[in-house]
């Protein structure tokens, strides 16, 4: 298995200019630190409708998933408490949150979807504040509790733990197994993550605890000092000091190569379904009709796609409108054809895959406007129906999609718009 530096994942292709500018590397998981690890210029950068955010401008929070809207692509978490927080201990709202359009989700070191994600699961994230528009997006906190909830609630990027510390190529060794507490002591090796955990740290683990060697789960006991590990944290008994469990351990490269590669499927089926998420970045309408368009692809999507993608660059290419969520109303009619004029690749950055289509469209969409999001199918995919639920059925269903709505939250269309 290779070996990763700052900007590589498992198995995926590199992601390049993922480094965050950090003063200071944080020896724990705590809010007041992270919030001052950025600029006030940094916090405030609100990102534009045809651009990828710098990721060095962005907020960097962790926490643990507690609420998914998997459709809409929000959720919310629990941030992590500073030691001896105890005011977010006892009253912290759970900081709720919108994925950008570009965002990208990983986990286990592949691309994937909010779905994909269990609750309960430890993310690190990078935020902004709303683009411009979109500020009704996620309601603010009640006053009393602004103060515990930062402003920067749009994710450009959100990791599982071990996503994140692979990419930044550090890795765990435990230095003592105690089983009859069920602790666990490890130290971090390799490149120290900019955030995140560093460091000598103890840790709970319990009969929840996933524990992965040779591509299966094994009992504790295999646990023994001197290994190597890699870890997705998970809540604590005394969470509130700062403290961690474990939701999962990797014993060696083989389990966690699988959980990779599994993930990665779950992503090639997602998007050979829903199409590939784009934007348009430039249009030029023809005299007598028809034009070229030029479509960005997405960041956090499997390579075997934009594999695939290309190997059908010479067939149609359908493109569908989609809205900032990336929902579609009825991908499969409400679509152009377009034949590739030219295919262009260019430098990863978060949220962006590093390809980019020039496109010759006989019939234009009135959708296809710089700054809209779109759907790209390759040909040879075949032609699927979403879901109802996922699907824009109406424009009061696309107005009430553009607010946050927590389980039995209706809110008034007039509000929403």
């Amino acid at each position: 298995m290779k070996r990763y530096s700052a900007g590589t994942l498992l198995r995926t292709p590199k992601r390049l200019g993922l480094q965050v500018a950090s003063n200071c590397i944080l020896t724990a998981l705590c809010v007041a630190a992270l919030l001052c690890s950025s600029s006030a210029s940094a916090q405030s950068y609100v990102p534009k409708p045809n651009e990828f955010p710098p990721l060095a401008l962005a907020t960097y929070l962790a926490g643990e998933l507690v609420v998914v809207d998997p459709i809409n692509r929000r959720g919310g978490i629990r941030i992590d408490c500073g030691i001896r927080d105890e005011r977010r201990a006892q009253d912290g709202p759970l900081h709720y949150f919108a994925m950008l359009p570009c965002g990208e989700i990983w986990l286990h070191g592949a691309p994937a979807t909010l779905q994909d994600v269990p609750l309960g699961t430890h993310v690190q994230g990078y935020f902004f504040v709303p683009p411009a528009g979109e500020e009704a997006t996620i309601a603010p906190p009640p006053n009393e509790l602004s103060s515990l909830i930062p402003p920067q609630n749009h994710a450009l990027l959100l990791e599982d733990d071990v996503s994140f510390y692979r990419r930044h190529g550090q890795s765990w060794k435990i230095l003592a197994v105690n089983h009859d507490a069920s602790k666990l002591t490890i130290e971090s090796i390799g490149k120290a993550a900019p955030q995140g955990l560093t460091g000598k740290h103890t840790l709970d683990f319990d009969l929840a605890t996933r524990i992965w060697k040779a591509g299966r789960p094994v009992e504790p006991r295999e646990l023994k000092p001197g290994g190597t590990v890699n870890l997705n944290f998970g809540r604590a008994v005394n969470w509130r000091d700062n403290e961690f469990g474990l939701n999962d351990v990797w014993l060696d490269e083989e389990s966690l190569n699988q959980a990779g590669d599994l993930q990665n499927k779950r992503n090639v089926r997602y998007h050979r379904i829903r199409w590939l998420p784009g934007r348009v970045e430039a249009v030029e309408n023809f005299d007598f009709g028809g034009g070229l368009v030029t479509v960005v692809i997405f960041g956090g999507v499997a390579k075997q796609l934009l594999d695939e993608l290309h190997a059908d660059r010479n067939e149609r290419i359908a493109v569908a409108p989609a809205e900032h969520t990336l929902r579609t109303w009825t991908h499969r009619g409400d679509r152009a054809f377009g034949k590739l004029v030219k295919w262009e690749t260019a430098p990863v950055v978060a949220g962006f895959s590093g390809v980019r289509l020039h496109l010759k469209f006989a019939e234009m969409l009135d959708h296809y406007r710089p700054g809209n999001a779109v759907r790209v199918k390759a040909e040879n995919w075949t032609w699927i129906s979403n879901t109802p639920e996922e699907r824009v059925k109406s424009f009061t269903d696309r107005d009430q999609s553009r607010t946050l709505r927590l389980p039995g939250q209706v809110v008034p269309v007039e509000k929403a718009k």
